[in-house]
């Protein structure tokens, strides 16, 4: 035992410290060139994006037909947006530490803090992997642009350029469909692409398939806004979903009376008693399509009724959050899924923070990413979390809203910001509806959330029927009249 004590124990820690400095010096070297070979990732990476940024702009600027290069535009978005989004990461990083100096300083003085314990040995051995992210950002983007960068914009710089028109917004990226450029390039291609003639299918079908607020309706809509569409065609309809299913049933039935059956006679009653789309180009656009059954479509695109109800060159466009829909078209199917989170950060970053410098606020920015993390890619939910967080721009608003967001998660069968609403709201009433409505309502939800303007509105005699009232969260879409809306029961309100 005495021998362990003398002999063993001292040698096994000699050894154990040896081994622990040799280690500790051996890094060294690498923390001394650590910042100098961050700063080389990033200006290597802010020149890569930089060139990408370029060819990005210029293809986006050209009525381009070609699928491949669209495709290849796609691919150059999304990394471009990633490389950003990790660039910025490591500002975020910067900023906390330049923001939070003094209280970073104290904890860190403090020998029981585990987390600043664990800082302190990244400081020391250069475990921060900022360099590391950098450098997989950059080997992004070079696989991207090695190989055929030059040739791509070339190739873009043979299309002609795109008219730009004003448009009746302050944020412009919206009314061009934030990550969607390249989905109304082929919806464009296809309206203006010919169809041969005398050969069935008669119908030419492009469905356009996403889930609930994916912007279906606002991609068809921006597509139509098109100069080239709009000199195209003569007549452009739109066709909402309860408008079919009357048609096709009894003038007073509901979608939810429906089998089915009576969306496809709808269709074909609408198609067959105006004559004006048998003399006239026309591009007839069926929203939120009821599920079809694919052999009686078939058999109607393919009937000899169907050579002569439409002019030709005429185009049917369906959206619709069925999959199924997908085979009825003459095409491919062009599929609205959610944008990738590094993307979607900056459309949600516009609302929240608009022309601020999100690097300037990093707790409210770590906040803000993991609440448009919880949204989904939903365009709806950015645009109405946002906008509030905007309206009241302080730590601990932002934290408030962050936990109710991270408590309702996951949550059904209301979409995300709906249960971060009631979860919001809960003192004023239970969910009765939510949707669309005509009417702007008279209470904001920037109103609700102030316990003393809501029970003014709701004192003041601003009810519904049943002691209900509607609040106004944001507009649905910028191509419609419409305003996104919750309806709360009245259960009074709290003291």
């Amino acid at each position: 035992m005495e021998f362990a004590k003398e002999v063993v124990l001292p040698a096994a820690l000699s050894e154990l410290l040896a081994r622990l400095f040799s280690f500790a010096f051996g890094n060294l070297p690498r923390l001394g060139g650590r910042g100098s070979g961050d700063a080389a990732h990033r200006r290597r990476l802010e020149r890569l994006l930089a060139s990408i940024g370029g060819a990005v702009e210029e293809a986006e600027g050209r009525h381009i037909t070609n699928d491949h290069l669209l495709s290849h535009l796609k691919a150059l978005t999304a990394g471009m947006y990633r490389a950003r989004f990790a660039l910025e990461a490591t500002d975020i990083d910067v900023g906390d530490d330049d923001v939070d100096d003094r209280r970073r300083s104290l904890a860190l003085s403090s020998p029981f803090n585990s987390a600043k314990r664990l800082r302190v040995a990244s400081l020391v051995f250069g475990w921060d992997n900022h360099g590391e992210k950098l450098a997989v950002a950059i080997e992004d983007l070079e696989s991207l642009t090695r190989d055929c960068m030059r040739e791509f914009v070339l190739l873009v710089q043979g299309y002609p350029r795109r008219v730009r028109r004003p448009v009746a917004t302050t944020l412009y990226m919206d009314r061009r469909v934030f990550g969607r450029h390249v989905e109304t390039e082929r919806v464009v291609n296809f309206l203006l692409q010919p169809e041969p003639a005398g050969a069935p299918p008669y119908l030419s079908v492009l469905p356009i398939i996403g889930r609930i607020k994916a912007g279906k309706t606002t991609l068809v809509r921006h597509a139509c806004d098109d100069e080239r569409v709009r000199g195209h065609f003569s007549l452009v309809e739109c066709f909402q979903l309860d408008h079919v299913v009357r048609e096709g049933g009894h003038p007073d039935q509901t979608i939810w009376a429906s089998d089915g059956g009576e969306y496809l006679a709808g269709v074909r009653r609408i198609l067959g008693k105006d004559e004006r789309f048998a003399s006239r180009r026309s591009l007839l656009i069926f929203e939120d399509a009821w599920p079809i059954d694919p052999s009686a479509w078939s058999a109607f695109a393919a009937s000899p009724a169907a050579a002569t109800i439409l002019a030709a060159g005429s185009k049917l466009l369906l959206t619709s959050r069925d999959s199924d829909n997908a085979c009825l078209g003459t095409v491919s199917p062009i599929v609205l899924r959610p944008l990738p989170q590094e993307e979607y950060w900056y459309y949600f970053k516009a609302f929240a923070f608009g022309g601020m410098d999100a690097g300037d606020h990093p707790r409210m920015a770590a906040m803000g990413k993991e609440m448009a993390r919880q949204l989904g890619g939903t365009f709806l939910g950015a645009r109405m979390v946002g906008t509030l967080l905007r309206s009241k721009f302080d730590v601990r608003f932002w934290r408030r809203l962050m936990e109710a967001m991270v408590k309702c998660s996951g949550r059904r069968p209301c979409p995300v910001h709906v249960n971060f609403l009631l979860e919001l709201l809960s003192s004023l009433g239970k969910l009765q509806s939510y949707g669309s409505s005509a009417c702007p309502p008279r209470l904001t939800l920037r109103d609700a959330l102030c316990n003393h303007a809501a029970r003014t509105t709701i004192g003041s005699g601003h009810l519904g029927s049943g002691g209900q009232f509607t609040i106004h969260l944001c507009r649905e879409t910028l191509y419609m009249d419409h305003w996104y809306t919750i309806t709360l029961g009245d259960r009074g309100m709290t003291q």
